[in-house]
């Protein structure tokens, strides 16, 4: 990078905006076109077969699925979140805030926390999948099930570590990174408050799941997730939820695999009141040590330049454009 460059921080924010968007879209199309020019070159199968598998379909399907979507989610999220902090800020870590929490015992909470919560957000999932949207949101939501269902197909441990690292890892990393790390950011800079930026985000990060009958889990579980930024003003400590999340389901598929009643737990639509209840109070619990314990993120902590630094001028900027 030339050294007279600016970074991004350096402009106002709506551009800012505009560059962050550009590049979600940049990377969105780069994806679609790795996917088109070398699916073809890597495997016998097409495009329309991986978008319509099921838990039947054959082995080596799956496995290509699998693995295209974890390619998707790499570029779509993760590398363009790096690549954006990157040009925006000297310093990217600490823009996206992959900083340590403010204390240890954060990082148990937080387990508590999502642990607690998972069986609150299935009930409302439950719940909700009981409403008739209509044939068309019906269909989809069993195609998108049944995409789940042949992901969570791990016949030995080697698909399992596999099945881990595509649907929790990469996941909890290029989700949050994104949508925490950039997404709230830059939606707080209009804000006084954390309510709509946390409120709006996860309305977009529940979209971009495209699971109807899952909108109003998804939606809580960011606003937990950003909840949970904001507490430990640490984005580690998001990431760490986000897989407590994502990589429950996983390890409890595979378990499910060789055991009666966690695959009958697993193939039930309701669950348990048991569950409901000490889940409740699981999470109750995290949440107010939680708060006892907090760090929260300083008023500040949008701010594109610190106190000792000084911002540049107009004309340095308008300067510094030709150089691209």
């Amino acid at each position: 990078m030339n050294s007279k460059m600016k970074h991004f921080r350096a402009y106002p924010w709506g551009l800012q905006l505009l560059l962050f968007a550009s590049m979600f879209i940049f990377m969105w199309s780069l994806s679609s076109i790795l996917l088109i020019s070398l699916l073809p070159k890597f495997s016998t199968f097409s495009l329309t077969q991986i978008e319509s598998i099921t838990e039947q379909s054959p082995a080596k399907l799956i496995n290509t699925a699998i693995i295209v979507q974890g390619g998707l989610s790499l570029i779509i999220f993760l590398v363009s979140s790096l690549v954006f902090a990157f040009f925006t800020h000297p310093r990217p870590a600490e823009y996206l805030g992959l900083r340590k929490p403010g204390k240890p015992v954060q990082w148990l909470l937080v387990i508590g926390l999502m642990l607690g919560a998972i069986p609150i957000l299935e009930l409302f999932e439950s719940l909700i999948s009981h409403i008739n949207f209509g044939p068309k949101v019906k269909a989809n939501q069993e195609a998108n099930d049944h995409l789940m269902s042949a992901f969570l197909t791990m016949p030995d441990f080697a698909t399992f570590l596999k099945t881990f690292l595509i649907m929790a890892i990469f996941p909890a990393l290029g989700e949050e990174l994104f949508f925490r790390g950039l997404f709230l950011r830059l939606a707080k800079r209009k804000f006084v408050t954390m309510y709509f930026p946390i409120f709006f985000t996860s309305v977009i990060f529940a979209y971009f799941h495209s699971n109807i009958y899952g909108f109003i889990s998804i939606f809580l579980a960011g606003v937990l997730l950003s909840s949970i930024y904001y507490l430990t003003s640490s984005l580690w400590c998001s990431i760490l939820a986000h897989l407590v999340f994502n990589g429950s389901q996983v390890v409890l598929s595979y378990l499910g695999k060789n055991n009666a009643a966690v695959k009958a737990f697993m193939d039930n639509n309701t669950v348990p009141v048991y569950l409901i209840l000490s889940g409740a109070f699981l999470f109750s619990l995290s949440l107010f040590l939680l708060w006892k314990n907090k760090t929260p993120l300083p008023d500040n902590w949008t701010d594109d330049f610190s106190s000792d630094e000084k911002p540049e001028s107009k004309f340095d900027i308008m300067q510094d454009k030709t150089q691209y």
